[in-house]
Formats: structure tokens, C-alpha cells, sequence
């Protein structure tokens, strides 16, 4: 709790408190001018006891209500005050006797209370560090000095004419001294932090007032004068004020806040010190000659300044080097990633600038990287941003380590990291390097995370022309995004012509999810064959997205829709309406041997919630699991094979059967197979290139020898021209797809090759739900004409069955995006 929250209004405090205390003043004036001298000698002293203790007790009071340096200092005040109250009741006790002795127990008690008040000064809060010491130091060199001029001038004569009574002199001249710390000290703390501290203004006041009043007393009881008891009006306002301080609103100084401006503290003990060097000279000069006292108490003076100055020197220069640090840090801030500690946008722009101008200058080339961790969505939504950053820390080290000295390494916020090479050389190796450095999985949180990375490299030649900051940043960009919608995890080189994602992502972002909401996603087919009987056995079904009366390739908008966060939704779009389509297949067909795939994003092997939904989709379609293969593609991430092996398990617990695509092109194949029981592998197109020669046919047919040795089921997918079909068939493939075999056609012009090869289908029943055109066409149109492309096919063997799967992409078109597919069961 803080002071303020525990102490009463101060404002109101103060305006009920000062008239309270303030009023007997008025009194006591009028009892000055009326009363006898002993009633005001009862009085007086009486006022005193009373001022004293208050001002002790609401300084306690204070103290019990604060915290930290500012209730030591009120504790200090209050004991002071408490000195002081018991010196004035042992003096009561001898003014009722008719006694006045000099030194007495009383004058303890009087003397206690400066040396209190002083450390109630150093301790009450201002500015924090060495400034109390140095304004302890300040009020003794003033105190010394003041002490000296006053003993040069009057008191050595004093003191040689009343010799025999030193303990007497010692008390006498104690008053003033002490007197004269307690101001000087006042005023330091005034001039340094009291400008807007009520609190000290009334300490400060009051001890003014105390102080006065001794000193007016030891001027008449010096030269023997009557003493006039007007002189107690001076304790009884000096206390009243010390007991009104505790009742001032708190204030900014009074809670450590640090107030810049020291100068006046600073000048002023000295002041006093050149005056009092004044008086000795002109001692000096006029023939007086150095006492003892002189001595010492000038040696003191000397000390006391030069320890003074000695430790303000230090502090400055403690000063000076923590406002470099302070600047070092804020400039190491300003351009520096606080998480990794390397370059931040800001670093990373300058230097680029700086490279492009030593290239305009002396045509020095360089090259620029932009780096993106894949999926790293992923990696926060799932074990939350602490794990994220400990990632982002880890690939910053790897990456440290393999790039050179020279280069700038360089975080420019959330996953994307930025590479600048000066002399941009071996810019394509660097660039391999930051994606091979990813190979190894990184270790977080007790979990092991594979974590691939894409990677945009611009080339800035020897003989180029100068580009704009915002063209090389923006071509690296650009090449990067490139990377991401060829399948990410690799490098690409930037080309004229790239065109750059942003602009694509303005444009169809909004539009896509009001299609995704409204499911009006379109679906095409494409034909799987059994390579031995010819026979369309599934199909592999084709996202489809018009926005305008303008096809957009499925190359465009998957990649928009995963990095906007709809990959789950729209991978639920998908699994609807396909699961739709095959029950209407099913019903007219006559049997439930289709089954479907969908390919699932990397994010949803690891979402807890997968399965339910899977199962909620395939109970609204009336299918059960048996009919549904959900596929995998090779490159993508498993940021979590734990959690992946779980969803597995509980999505064959359903009957659902897992598919890996892209078979042989990524780098995890194996650690999948490892992870995940599979039922299904694709051989990806590029294995087809060239199959006609030895090593090529080779490696397929190992392929295909690895697949059935797990017992899985394999299909080739991009088959274009005969030769390729019949080295499949040589090789025992058992299925293909390509067009070769068959374009992707609408659900109803597929429906007529399926009621062909089936038995003459029955009545058509309603359909569970129809999610797209596509999937009410099948169901109106039952005998749609048969479709361009398939006429070669044998007749279909009913006995044979089929079944469907399911993709979102167009592998055949050229598309890197991943398929769903559909097999035949055996």
C-alpha cells in the first residue's frame, strides 16, 4: 500500500489541524500582556511541555503511517521533539523551584533535539544516491566556517576572559552551533528538494523558529539583559508548526521522486567557508595571531571541504559514466531486437541504405535475405508465445553461426528475420545454409519442434544500377513470399515479374471469407485409375474460387487463406462439402464403397479439437469413418510428433484412414512414417520425369517396393503422356492419376462416368446437405453427358468398388499445393 493510500485527505488534515494548534498562540499573546510574570513563567514552560510532546506525538503518528526513508525521518522528529519535551520538563521543575542552573540535565535533553533534527533532514526523501552525504558535509563545512569567524571575532575573547568555567563555555557556544546546522541544513534541503514539499516548508519553519528564539536568548543572557519571556512565543510556534507538518499532503519529494536541480546546494556551504578564510587574513594582516582553536577548527573547514568536493567530483563522474551507459543502452535499445539481441528493423534499414550508397559510390555489390520461420502460427497458438520466444532466441543462435562477421543478421519483428551481405557474395550458400541450419529440430519446452524456414534472396550486382531502399527490401519480400507458395521450406532467388502477395492478399482476402462463411466454395474432380483393370476407381477432388467472374488459382488463394488463419476453417469447408458429395455418390451408386481424403493442414495434426470435428462432419453426412482418408503432405510441419501421433490414433480409433502426399520430396519422410501409421503414399510427379530411363525407373520402383513392404497402398500422380503409363504398368503401380487419364471434371459430369461403370442406379434420394453447386448439380443431374478425356476407359468392375479422395490444389495444373485424393479399398 502506498503512503498516500494510508494517510487521511492532507489538504483537510492541515485545515482542521492548524487552527486547533495555532489558536492558544493567541493566548498566550494575550496573557503576555496582561498576566503576571508568574503565571506567564507557568505558562511558558507549560506551553512548551504541551508543544513539544504534540509535535513528538504527531510526528509518531506519521511515522506509524509511512513507509520506508520517510518514516525514519518522522521517527527522528519525534524522538527530537521527545528530547526536547523532557529537557523542558526537567527546566519547569527548576523554574518552580526558583532555580536556574547552568549547564543542567535539561540541557541534554535541548541539545538532543538539533542533533535529531538534523538527521531528520538527511533522512527525509529526495533525490536518491550520495546527495545526503554530500548536504551533511555541506551543513559542517558551513556550521565550521561560521563557528570560526564567530570564535575569531568574539568568542576567544570570551573564553580567555571566564577560563575557569569551561564546561560552561563548551554548552554556551554548542547552542548556536547547533543552531547553525539546523539552518544551513534547512536551507540546503529547501534549495535542493523542499520547492514543493508542505511538509518540509513547516519543518523547516519551525526549526527556524526554535532556532531564533535560542539565538535571541543567548544574545540577552550573554550581555546580562533581562530575558524577556515575549522569547518563548518562539519554542511555542516552532513546535506548533513541527506538529502541523505530519498533517501536510503528501507530496512528490516526499516519496523519493528526484528533483534535477542542486545547484544553490551545491554553492552554498561554501559561501560561508570563503568568509571565514576572509577573517583570518584580515586577522592576519592586522597582527592577530593564531590560536590553537583557529588552527584546528581551519584544518577542520579544509578537511570538511575537501572531502566535500572530492566526493562531488566522484559522484559526477559516477554521474557522467551512468548517463553514458544509460545512453549506450537506449541506443543499443533503439536498434536492437530486446528478445534476441540482434539488429532490429530500424539497424537493418540504416545499413542497408549505408551498403546501397558504398555501391553507388564504388559499385561494391551486396545482397539482402528475408527469412520466415513456416508455420510458426502454430508454435504460439498451441504451447502460447513464451515457447514462441524461446524458438525465435534459439534460431537467432543457429543462425549467429552461419553467417559471417561482416554480415548483419537482423530481426525485423514477430517471425521474420532479414540477412544483409555486403559484398554479396555467395548469397544462394548463405541462404542454404539458414535453411539447413533448420534441419535439426529445436528442443522447447521438454518438446522437440521441427521448424522449417523460407528464404528470399535479391542480388544487387557489380554493374547495377542503384535501387531504392524499398525495391531491394521489396524484391527479397517478394522472392521470400514466392518460397512460401511453392510449399515452403526452401529459397528462391528474386526474378522480374515476381509479383508480390501483399497486393493479391488486399484484394481476395475479404472476398475468400465470405466465401469460406457462406460455403460456397467450387469442387472439381479428377479421375483415379486402377492401372490394371482402367477403371476409375476415385477421384481426387480440386478446390475451386472465382471473385469476380475471375478464376483465382488455388496457387493464390490457399496460400492467403493459411497465412490469414483461415487454413482451419477453410479445411472444414472441405471436409463438409466432400463428405456431402459422397453421400449423394453413394445413394445413387447403390453401395458405400467411396471413401474420400482431405489433406489437413499441420496446424489441425496437433489441434485437440480435430477429431470431434471430423467425427461431427462424418455423423452430418451419414458416412462412417471407413469412408474418409485424411492426407498429410511430406513438407509440411509437425511441429509437435507427440501430440501428431495422438490426433492419429484418435482419428483411426474413428476408421479414418491417413495418407502421406508428395512422397520423396521433402526431408521428414521417414520421420513421418516413424510418427504416423500411414495406409497411403503418393509418388509425387517429379519421380514421372524421365521415367522412361533406367535410374529414374529405379527409383520408382523402389518406391513402389518400400510402400508395399509397409503394406501401404501406392498411387502415381501426374501421368501426361503414354510412355509414363506404360512404364507404371510394367512396374506394377496399382493406381495413377494425370491427364492423361482424365481432367478435373464437375461432380455431375463425373457422376455419369461412375453410373457407367456401376449398376443402373436407383431412385436418388435428397441429399444430407448441399453445400455448393457442385454438389446439388450431382444430385439433379444424375446422367450428365460423359466427359472428354475418359472415353478409353475400360467398363468399370462393379465388384472392383471405389472410392474417392479429396485435395485442395490442382497437382496436374502445375500446383505445388497438396491434393486429397481418393482409393480404392482391397
Amino acid at each position: 500500500m502506498t503512503v498516500s493510500a494510508r494517510l487521511p485527505n492532507g489538504s483537510r488534515a492541515l485545515r482542521i489541524a492548524a487552527p486547533i494548534l495555532l489558536l492558544p498562540l493567541l493566548l498566550v499573546v494575550w496573557l503576555h500582556v496582561t498576566a503576571g510574570e508568574r503565571t506567564l513563567l507557568f505558562v511558558n514552560d507549560l506551553g512548551e511541555l504541551f508543544y513539544a510532546a504534540l509535535a513528538a506525538g504527531t510526528a509518531g503518528w506519521r511515522a506509524v503511517r509511512s513507509q520506508g526513508r520517510l518514516r525514519k525521518a518522522w521517527i527522528a522528529f519525534a524522538a527530537g521533539c521527545a528530547a526536547w519535551a523532557v529537557g523542558e520538563a526537567i527546566w519547569s521543575w527548576y523554574d518552580l523551584r526558583g532555580l536556574e542552573p547552568f549547564p543542567s540535565p535539561a540541557d541534554v535533553g535541548f541539545l538532543t533535539f538539533p542533533v535529531l533534527a538534523c538527521l531528520g533532514l538527511l533522512l527525509y526523501p529526495g533525490r536518491r544516491g550520495g546527495s545526503r552525504a554530500n548536504q551533511l558535509l555541506g551543513a559542517l563545512t558551513a556550521t565550521v566556517s561560521l563557528t570560526l569567524i564567530g570564535w575569531s571575532l568574539v568568542l576567544e575573547a570570551l573564553f580567555a576572559a571566564d577560563a575557569t568555567d569551561r564546561l560552561t563555555f563548551v554548552v554556551a557556544v554548542a547552542y548556536p552551533a547547533m543552531d547553525l546546522m539546523v539552518l544551513i541544513l534547512c536551507l540546503l534541503r529547501l534549495a535542493t528538494f523542499g520547492r514543493r514539499s508542505l511538509a518540509l516548508w513547516l519543518i523547516a519553519m519551525g526549526l527556524a523558529s526554535i532556532t531564533i528564539a535560542d539565538a535571541a536568548y543567548a544574545v540577552l543572557a550573554a550581555r546580562g539583559l533581562p530575558l524577556l519571556s515575549v522569547i518563548d512565543l518562539g519554542w511555542w510556534l516552532g513546535f506548533a508548526l513541527l506538529a502541523l507538518a505530519p498533517f501536510a499532503p503528501v507530496a512528490a519529494a516526499d516519496l523519493d521522486r528526484e528533483q534535477a536541480d542542486e545547484e544553490h546546494a551545491f554553492v552554498l556551504p561554501y559561501l560561508p567557508a570563503f568568509a571565514a578564510t576572509g577573517v583570518l587574513l584580515f586577522g592576519g594582516i592586522q597582527g592577530h595571531r593564531l590560536g590553537i582553536v583557529d588552527v584546528i577548527l581551519f584544518l577542520l573547514l579544509a578537511a570538511l571541504s575537501i572531502v566535500r568536493q572530492f566526493r562531488v567530483m566522484r559522484e559526477n563522474d559516477g554521474l557522467i559514466h551512468e548517463r553514458t551507459a544509460r545512453e549506450l543502452e537506449v541506443r543499443f535499445a533503439a536498434f536492437h531486437d530486446a528478445l534476441t539481441g540482434l539488429a532490429n528493423r530500424a539497424l537493418f534499414h540504416d545499413r542497408v541504405a549505408h551498403a546501397l550508397e558504398l555501391h553507388g559510390r564504388c559499385r561494391r555489390p551486396l545482397a539482402v535475405l528475408f527469412c520466415d520461420l513456416d508455420d510458426f502460427k502454430v508454435v504460439n497458438d498451441t504451447y502460447g508465445h513464451a515457447a514462441g520466444d524461446a524458438l525465435l532466441t534459439q534460431v537467432a543462435d543457429r543462425w549467429r553461426g552461419v553467417i559471417r562477421s561482416g554480415d548483419t543478421l537482423a530481426r525485423l519483428g514477430g517471425d521474420e528475420f532479414a540477412v544483409l551481405l555486403e559484398d554479396g557474395g555467395e548469397a544462394a550458400v548463405t541462404a542454404a545454409r539458414l535453411c539447413a541450419a533448420m534441419s535439426v529440430p529445436f528442443s522447447v519446452g521438454g518438446r522437440l519442434l521441427a521448424v522449417q524456414a523460407s528464404v528470399g534472396v535479391t542480388v544487387v550486382t557489380e554493374g547495377a544500377p542503384v535501387p531504392t531502399l524499398d525495391t531491394v527490401l521489396s524484391q527479397a519480400d517478394t522472392a521470400m513470399y514466392a518460397v512460401k507458395r511453392a510449399g515452403k521450406g526452401g529459397l528462391r532467388m528474386y526474378e522480374p515479374g515476381m509479383a508480390l502477395t501483399e497486393t493479391e492478399e488486399a484484394t481476395y482476402l475479404e472476398p475468400l471469407l465470405e466465401t469460406l462463411l457462406t460455403k460456397q466454395l467450387g469442387v472439381v474432380y479428377q479421375p483415379i485409375v486402377d492401372l490394371d483393370s482402367g477403371a476409375v476407381v476415385g477421384v481426387e477432388a480440386l478446390a475451386r474460387w472465382s471473385h469476380a467472374g475471375v478464376v483465382v488459382p488455388p496457387s493464390i488463394f490457399v496460400p492467403i487463406a493459411e497465412r490469414a488463419g483461415l487454413a482451419r476453417l477453410l479445411t472444414d469447408v472441405v471436409l463438409e462439402a466432400s463428405l456431402d458429395q459422397l453421400a449423394v455418390w453413394n445413394a445413387i451408386l447403390g453401395h458405400r464403397t467411396l471413401t474420400v481424403a482431405v489433406n489437413v493442414p499441420a496446424q489441425l495434426f496437433i489441434d485437440p479439437t480435430f477429431p470431434g470435428r471430423v467425427q461431427a462432419a462424418l455423423e452430418g453426412a451419414g458416412l462412417c469413418g471407413t469412408q474418409l482418408v485424411l492426407e498429410l503432405t511430406e513438407s509440411a510441419l509437425l511441429a509437435d510428433p507427440e501430440a501428431a501421433r495422438e490426433i492419429a490414433t484418435e482419428l483411426r480409433q474413428l476408421g479414418v484412414q491417413l495418407s502421406l502426399d508428395d512422397f520423396g520430396t521433402g526431408y521428414s519422410s521417414l520421420v513421418h512414417l516413424k510418427v504416423i501409421e500411414l495406409d497411403l503414399l503418393k509418388i509425387d510427379r517429379a519421380f514421372l520425369e524421365g521415367i522412361e530411363g533406367a535410374r529414374q525407373a529405379n527409383m520408382v520402383k523402389a518406391i513402389l517396393a518400400f510402400g508395399r513392404d509397409l503394406g501401404l497402398e501406392v498411387i502415381a500422380e501426374g501421368v501426361e503422356r503414354p510412355d509414363q503409363l506404360q512404364c507404371l504398368r510394367a512396374l506394377g503401380c496399382d493406381f495413377a492419376q494425370g491427364y492423361l487419364l482424365g481432367r478435373p471434371s464437375t461432380a455431375e459430369d463425373l457422376l455419369s462416368l461412375l453410373v457407367r461403370q456401376a449398376r443402373p442406379p436407383r431412385p436418388v434420394p435428397a441429399a444430407p446437405r448441399s453445400t455448393s453447386p457442385a454438389v446439388a448439380g450431382a444430385a439433379a443431374r444424375p446422367t450428365a453427358p460423359r466427359p472428354a478425356g475418359l472415353g478409353h476407359i475400360p467398363p468399370f468392375r462393379a465388384e472392383s468398388g471405389a472410392r474417392s479422395r479429396f485435395a485442395i490444389g490442382d497437382r496436374d495444373a502445375g500446383s505445388t499445393q497438396p491434393a486429397i485424393f481418393v482409393f480404392p479399398t482391397r
